[in-house]
């Protein structure tokens, strides 16, 4: 897809591409019924696994209903037999989902928690030029895709956090997503594969922009030279996401646990 068009001496050209990836997995081996994918932690956290149905590599853990607020919500999450589903918990804790209803919190409620590949995948190339002077700027990106924030050591309990553990709960209201952060983890709010790790993979990243000026011909000549170009690059110049942790290299699609790298580049050529 592309356009054009100038105006008083500008000359614009936009093209662009997009494409659309659907997977399911309609087929594995017979005497399994599912593949395991990608570990994490010296504890071995199953995060990923492929089954019939859902998409290749999904993202595999407990569901999530929030954090509770006071005790009155932890005492009034039971089962049909007012056995309390997370007896450990307190306020601020996750509030995991029984996700297969039989009253009990444990590794049969795991479940597809997000899917690592792209719906989408779109890339832009803009040309600006007026005069002597040109801009280009190339863009990609992606979303309808997760990516799993595998960047705590929950071994460690001393180990440097990311900054959005500063809106941690502290107390009633204070939070519904970032549970509180004590000893031991009682609850295993961070020991359990869950959507809490979980977030929209979605970015748009210029990836390279390039300003040139040719020198005119005149010019040229009199330093005895056909065409002359300066130009600068920079690459990785901008990155839009919602992604708390993000170090930009290439987008690992399989099984995205945010192994990126962030690299920018300027440079100045002069072509003759």
């Amino acid at each position: 897809m592309g356009y054009g068009k100038s105006i008083n001496g500008w000359n614009f050209d936009f093209s662009g591409n997009i494409s659309y990836n659907d997977n399911i997995v309609t087929f594995i081996a017979p005497d399994r019924d599912f593949n395991p994918g990608q570990f994490f932690s010296p504890q071995g956290l199953e995060i990923t696994r492929t089954s019939v149905g859902q998409p290749v590599g999904y993202f595999f853990g407990y569901k999530s209903n929030g954090l509770f607020q006071n005790q009155a919500e932890v005492d009034a999450y039971t089962n049909a037999d007012g056995q309390k589903l997370q007896p450990n918990a307190a306020p601020g804790d996750i509030r995991f989902v029984d996700h297969n209803g039989d009253g009990v919190i444990d590794a049969d409620d795991r479940t597809n928690i997000g899917d690592p590949t792209p719906k989408w995948t779109y890339g832009t190339n803009l040309r600006v030029d007026y005069k002597n002077f040109d801009l280009n700027i190339f863009g990609q990106g992606v979303f309808g895709n997760d990516v799993y924030r595998a960047t705590r050591r929950f071994d460690l309990q001393m180990a440097n956090l990311t900054a959005d553990a500063l809106g941690r709960w502290t107390g009633e209201g204070t939070s519904q997503h970032y549970p509180r952060l004590v000893m031991n983890d009682p609850n295993m709010n961070f020991s359990r594969s869950s959507d809490f790790y979980v977030e929209s993979g979605a970015f748009f990243r210029i990836k390279n922009m390039q300003l040139g000026y040719t020198l005119p011909e005149k010019w040229a000549k009199v330093l005895s030279l056909v065409k002359t170009r300066f130009y600068g690059t920079i690459n990785n110049a901008l990155t839009f996401t919602n992604i708390v942790v993000l170090i930009l290299k290439s987008v690992p699609v399989m099984v995205s646990t945010e192994e990126f790298t962030r690299r920018q580049g300027l440079s100045f050529l002069v072509l003759m």
